[in-house]
C-alpha cells in the first residue's frame, strides 16, 4: 500500500513537471501563438501592421535633437538702431530667449574685435561694459561718454552651432542750435525784434533755453516790458525771443544757450530809418524775414542817388545858354558836361535801378 501511494506520488509530480515545461516553452503566452511554427510565418499571416511592428527587431536608437521652440533666439523686438548723444551714455540691447547654457557675446564690426563675452569686458577700453538682466533676459552693451567714432555696426551673438547674430547701429549725433536769418539782422526802431532758434540732432528735447544779451541772460521780467519767449518742444525744437518796441540799446549781439548743445549767436542792428529816410513807414523791416525790408543797402542806394543827381544837375546848369536863341557851342558843350558828369558817376546806372527798387517798396507798403 505504501508503495502504490509513493508511486501515484510521482506519477502526480511529473506530470506537474511537464505542464511546467510546456508554460515555459510558450514563454507564458496562450493563444494565437501556439499555431504558428516560425517568427516569419507569424509576420506574414498578420493581419495587422501594429501587431507586426511589435515583433520586428528594433534598431539602435538616434542621437537625441534639441528641440527648435527650446533652442536661444532673439527676441525681434529688440531696437536696431540706437542714436545717442556724443558725451553721453550709450546703450545697446539685445534681448535673448532660452539661452540655457550658452553665452551671449558683442562684437563691434569696424575692427572686427570682440568686447564682451558674457558679463566679462575683454578690451582695454573701459568705456565698454556689458550688463545682464535676468528678468528681461536682456543683455546691454554701455557705451561711456560715447564718440562719434564709436558710430556702426555692433553685433550681438549667440555662442551656438553654427553661431547667430543680432546687429545694432549706434549713431552718434551732436546736436546743433542756429538761430534763423543770421549772422547780422538789421531792425527798424520801434518795431519788434525776432529772433528765432533751432536745436536740430538731439534724440531728446533740450531741458532748457536761455537767451542771452551781450553775455547776460535776458530777465523776462525786467522793468523794460515787452520781452517774452516761446518754446516749442518736437524733434526739431524752436525757441522764439520776442523784444516789443525795439530801442537803440537794444542793439548787440544776442545768443541763444540750449542744455545739450553749444552756443548760437546773431548781431542785431536797430536802425532809426526815419532819421535817414523821411517820409517812410516806420514799420519794422527785419533782415531776412518776408515782406517790404530796407535795409543798409537800400539806404546807401538812395545816398548815391542823391549825390549823383546833385552833380549832374549842377554841370547841367552851369553849361546853359545865357540867352534863348539856336543851339550854340555852349550848349553842346553842356550836353557834353552832362555825359562827363555822368562818367565821372558810374553809379549812376546803379542808381536808377535803386528808383526802381524803392518805388516798388513804397507800392507796397500801400
Amino acid at each position: 500500500m505504501a508503495l502504490h501511494m509513493a508511486h501515484s506520488i510521482s506519477i502526480s509530480v511529473l506530470v506537474l513537471v511537464v505542464i511546467v515545461m510546456s508554460d515555459m516553452t510558450n514563454a507564458g503566452v496562450q493563444g494565437p501563438i501556439e499555431g504558428y511554427n516560425s517568427l516569419d510565418e507569424l509576420l506574414t499571416t498578420t493581419q495587422s501592421v501594429g501587431q507586426a511592428a511589435l515583433f520586428q527587431p528594433t534598431t539602435p536608437t538616434a542621437a537625441y535633437t534639441h528641440p527648435k521652440w527650446m533652442e536661444p533666439y532673439f527676441d525681434p523686438s529688440t531696437p536696431r538702431n540706437v542714436t545717442a548723444l556724443m558725451g553721453k551714455s550709450a546703450y545697446l540691447s539685445c534681448r535673448v530667449r532660452n539661452l540655457a547654457n550658452k553665452t551671449v557675446s558683442w562684437i563691434r564690426h569696424r575692427d572686427i574685435h570682440i568686447l564682451t563675452v558674457g558679463s566679462y569686458t575683454y578690451t582695454s577700453d573701459q568705456r565698454f561694459q556689458a550688463t545682464h538682466h535676468q528678468d528681461t533676459d536682456d543683455w546691454t552693451l554701455q557705451i561711456k561718454w560715447a564718440q562719434k567714432r564709436d558710430a556702426g555696426m555692433y553685433e550681438c551673438q549667440i555662442s551656438t552651432q553654427p553661431v547667430r547674430s543680432y546687429f545694432v547701429r549706434l549713431n552718434v549725433v551732436v546736436p546743433t542750435a542756429t538761430i534763423l536769418g543770421g549772422p547780422d539782422l538789421h531792425v527798424d526802431k520801434g518795431s519788434t525784434i525776432n529772433l528765432t532758434c533751432t536745436v536740430k540732432f538731439s534724440p531728446e528735447p533740450p531741458a532748457y533755453i536761455f537767451w542771452y544779451h551781450h553775455e547776460e541772460v535776458i530777465n523776462y521780467d525786467s522793468s523794460r516790458g515787452g520781452v517774452s519767449v516761446i518754446t516749442e518742444k518736437g524733434d526739431v525744437t524752436t525757441s522764439f525771443l520776442l523784444i516789443q518796441n525795439a530801442d537803440l540799446a537794444d542793439s548787440g549781439k544776442y545768443s541763444c544757450a540750449p542744455s545739450n548743445a553749444d552756443v548760437a549767436s546773431v548781431r542785431v542792428h536797430v536802425l532809426n530809418v526815419r532819421a535817414i529816410i523821411s517820409g517812410e513807414h516806420p514799420e519794422a523791416m527785419q533782415t531776412g524775414s518776408s515782406g517790404c525790408q530796407y535795409n543798409w543797402l537800400t539806404i546807401v542806394l538812395l545816398l548815391g542817388l542823391v549825390l549823383c543827381y546833385s552833380q549832374q544837375c549842377s554841370a547841367t546848369a552851369a553849361a546853359l545858354p545865357s540867352s534863348p536863341g539856336q543851339p550854340s557851342t555852349s550848349e553842346s558843350a553842356a550836353n557834353e558836361s552832362a555825359v562827363t558828369a555822368r562818367k565821372r558817376c558810374p553809379a549812376v546806372a546803379i542808381c536808377r535801378q535803386a528808383t526802381v527798387h524803392v518805388r516798388a517798396k513804397r507800392s507796397c507798403h500801400r
